[in-house]
This record gives C-alpha cells, sequence and structure tokens, in this order.
C-alpha cells in the first residue's frame, strides 16, 4: 500500500499507552515509539496557592490522577517574611500523610526557593493527594505558592 499523507489517516482520538507511532530519529532512520514511552519523557508542573498561610495550614491540595513521580519543588512565599514546610503525600481519603521529602523548604518573601534535590518519597501512587504542611511563618504571609515538577509512571 502507498504511503498516505497525514491529513488522509483517520484520526485516533483516545490514544493509549499501548499505542505507537513512528518517528525519525536523528540519523533519518525510521522507528516506532509507544505513547507510554512519550509520556514518560514529558515533564509536567503543577502548582496551588495558599492564602494568608498559618502554622496550621496542613492540608490535602490536589488528587493525583495516575501515578507519578516528583522531580522537584519549589516555594515561593508573598508577603511577611518566610514559610517553612514540607510536600506530603496523603492517601486516597486525604489522610495519613508522609513527606515527600524529609527536609524542610523554606520560602523567604519574593525569592523562588527550590528543594535539596533529595527526596525521599518521589514515588505517588494514583488516586493519593499531594499536599503542604507548615511547619513555620514568620511575618504576615500573603500566599504561598507551592509547585512541583513530575513525570508520568
Amino acid at each position: 500500500m502507498p504511503d498516505k499523507k497525514i491529513s488522509e489517516l483517520t484520526e485516533d482520538t483516545s490514544p493509549i499507552a499501548a499505542n505507537f507511532m513512528v518517528e525519525v530519529d536523528s540519523g533519518g532512520a525510521s522507528k516506532k515509539v509507544s505513547m507510554a514511552s512519550i509520556a514518560k519523557t514529558l515533564v509536567f508542573s503543577k502548582s496551588f496557592v495558599i492564602t494568608s498561610p498559618t502554622a496550621s495550614a496542613d492540608t490535602p491540595l490536589w488528587r493525583v490522577p495516575v501515578a507519578i513521580t516528583i522531580t522537584a519543588i519549589h516555594v515561593l512565599c508573598i508577603g511577611g517574611t518566610s514559610i517553612t514546610g514540607q510536600l506530603w503525600e496523603y492517601d486516597t481519603n486525604g489522610a495519613n500523610g508522609t513527606v515527600v521529602d524529609d527536609s524542610d523548604i523554606t520560602g523567604t518573601a519574593g525569592t523562588n526557593v527550590d528543594d535539596d534535590g533529595t527526596l525521599s518519597n518521589a514515588s505517588i501512587a494514583s488516586g493519593n493527594y499531594l499536599g503542604w504542611v507548615t511547619t513555620s511563618v514568620s511575618g504576615t504571609i500573603t500566599r504561598a505558592i507551592i509547585t512541583f515538577e513530575y513525570v508520568l509512571v
């Protein structure tokens, strides 16, 4: 069968992980690549904002739709002096949490701060929640922005 133009192909509107696509590598060779392999190479980012956080501002904030691996955590403090805390994984009911990074992250007002690069619990199960546990707050913080990067498992 002769090659078809892309415009002549039937669109797959519901690709699944087991599907394959054709790629042309840097050497010009045609190869197949699975949708699952493509998904694992993409880095995603998610942020949540905690308004007027206090030292008791501990809560699950996002239900993870699929299994992920956290690759980085960032904190930005707006107003006040600083906020210190940790990203946590909670179970499917938003309870029984455990730290993602054993080290506290301190966000100083007006400066983006990154985690220390060592995540003790980076693998997050599908259906579990991610949230923030505040250790301390200095000054009157108006917002804390918690951002994390992740890849699909």
